[in-house]
């Protein structure tokens, strides 16, 4: 069930515009008349500096863009994948997937072997995409001794164990009267 509520909760994230858009960073090239639930263009990129998207590192973010796209074509063609359903797979960021006991349990393997010395969470839905994760990881985590059940303090500075800042002087005055 969580890989599934995960699958269709990427899809939803990733519209056809999205999908398009981010492949005409890597094509280098206006893409706009295909349709995002096709196949991908059979024309390789364009490699130079000059980029479609304009204002963004694109075309720089991969070494060899023809390299990259024939990968890509090899992956969409083994798994029959359009265009969108390509960028969803290509583009996913590491998700810990899972029942709340299997959650926890996987943040807390990247934190004890050093894979990681934190998180951060962003939420699938506003407001409120945080809930079930505060709800039943954290109290987990919790119950493994591995995150806060309350504060040091009542600001960050006292959180991360911070000496208080110290005052600030005025500058000294001289000269200025002159």
């Amino acid at each position: 069930d969580a890989h599934e509520r995960a699958r269709v909760i990427r899809h939803q994230q990733v519209s056809g515009q999205t999908a398009i858009r981010l492949l005409e960073q890597l094509w280098n090239r206006d893409l706009s008349a295909y349709d995002p639930d096709g196949p991908l263009p059979q024309v390789d990129p364009l490699v130079g500096e000059n980029t479609v998207a304009q204002g963004r590192a694109s075309v720089r973010m991969h070494r060899d863009p023809v390299a990259v796209a024939t990968e890509w074509r090899a992956l969409a063609e083994a798994k029959q994948l359009s265009i969108r359903e390509l960028i969803v797979e290509v583009t996913g960021r590491q998700s810990f997937i899972g029942t709340p006991a299997q959650v926890a349990e996987a943040l807390n393997e990247f934190v004890q072997t050093d894979a990681s010395d934190g998180f951060i969470l962003a939420p699938h839905l506003t407001p409120g995409g945080l809930d079930e994760f505060a709800d039943t990881v954290v109290p987990l985590l919790q119950e493994r001794g591995v995150f806060r059940t309350e504060y040091e303090g009542e600001t960050l500075r006292d959180h991360l164990g911070l000496d208080a800042p110290r005052p600030v002087r005025p500058r000294d005055a001289v000269g200025a009267a002159s």
